[in-house]
């Protein structure tokens, strides 16, 4: 059993080691930093580590992540710019699935719900979200469900 919070974690940031930054915010932050001034450390020692954007972004995410489960998660997105946030693969997949969900659950309410079910994995094989986007916007306009799959094939 590990207790994060018996690590110090002021250690730990002065490391950089990436695979253990975000779950800082968890663990005993120096006796003279109150919470806020500990979470705004923990982001500035994730963002000052020297790895490639895509990973400082997935940092950054999960240190929101984890770092919520004690602290209010309003002082992680005050202070982790949202379009840094955008561009971790844990929000992408999230914001995939969910364009996923909503263009069924649109498609559901339009049209036949077991015609539906069939498209559903057509439409989970499809990594790009911008396409994912188009799809949504289009299920409004489209009068049946051939013309949806059409779109969807195309």
């Amino acid at each position: 059993v590990i207790r994060l919070i018996e690590i110090e974690g002021q250690a730990i940031l002065e490391m950089q080691a990436p695979g253990i930054l975000p779950f800082t915010p968890l663990m005993k932050p120096p006796t003279d930093m109150d919470s806020e001034r500990w979470v705004q450390a923990c982001i500035d020692a994730t963002r000052a580590t020297p790895v490639d954007q895509q990973t400082q972004a997935d940092l950054l995410y999960a240190i929101s992540v984890f770092g919520s489960i004690v602290y209010d998660p309003q002082l992680f997105k005050q202070r982790i710019p949202e379009e840094l946030m955008r561009e971790s693969k844990f929000y992408q997949l999230m914001l995939r699935e969910t364009t996923i969900e909503h263009i069924i659950a649109l498609l559901e309410q339009q049209f036949h719900t077991e015609t539906v079910r069939a498209l559903t994995p057509m439409l989970q094989n499809i990594d790009d979200l911008e396409r994912l986007k188009e799809l949504l916007l289009a299920v409004p306009r489209v009068p049946n469900i051939e013309t949806f799959t059409q779109k969807l094939i195309d």
